[in-house]
């Protein structure tokens, strides 16, 4: 019986979902067998009845991503790490997350500027922020109270982070007839 596997080389981003509260250990572990990993984080305050603490939680609870060859062999080895649940991907084939939503994700949670989570959407316009501390980042503009945000999404875990930008620092990603300035009218 042949077992049929991507002959692709090149490392690639993948989504793993994991147990609860498991991402910082799989992280570490993950890290400890060779594989890079990516645990993003967002910054919250949460509030006791006696105090405030600020602290970096996961930004899409339950899923951390891991760049590795996609060969069967690696595969099983991250598969075997404890708290992993599943490779997310279609027809059982592992799905590669594109380096673009991963360095747009990396660039929003990096920069310090206020970040969300947000559901995943489809719909709205693709643009790019060309100057600031975002220059770089892709994403699709939507207006959530009064605020213009850029929606970088992460198909792979159907979430999105929400980051504000200001208008005058993006451009169409598509050329047509939308102007920035009536992107969320």
């Amino acid at each position: 019986m042949e077992i049929h596997t991507n002959t692709s080389t090149s490392p690639s981003w993948f989504a793993l979902q994991t147990r609860y509260r498991y991402e910082e250990r799989i992280a570490s572990e993950l890290q400890a067998k060779g594989f890079e990993s990516y645990l993003p984080t967002l910054r919250e305050i949460h509030q006791w009845k006696d105090r405030k603490k600020v602290l970096d939680v996961p930004a899409f609870g339950g899923y951390l991503f891991a760049r590795f060859e996609p060969s069967l062999q690696n595969r099983v080895r991250v598969l075997e790490t404890a708290g992993v649940v599943k490779l997310l991907g279609h027809h059982g084939q592992p799905e590669p997350v594109p380096e673009n939503e991963i360095s747009s994700l990396r660039l929003a949670l990096s920069s310090g500027a206020e970040c969300d989570r947000h559901p995943c959407v489809e719909v709205g316009t693709p643009v790019k922020v060309r100057s600031g501390m975002l220059a770089g980042l892709e994403g699709r503009v939507v207006r959530i109270a009064n605020h213009v945000k850029i929606l970088v999404n992460v198909s792979s875990v159907c979430q999105a982070i929400a980051v504000e930008v200001h208008l005058d620092d993006i451009d169409l990603l598509e050329a047509n007839d939308v102007t920035p300035a009536t992107l969320v009218n």
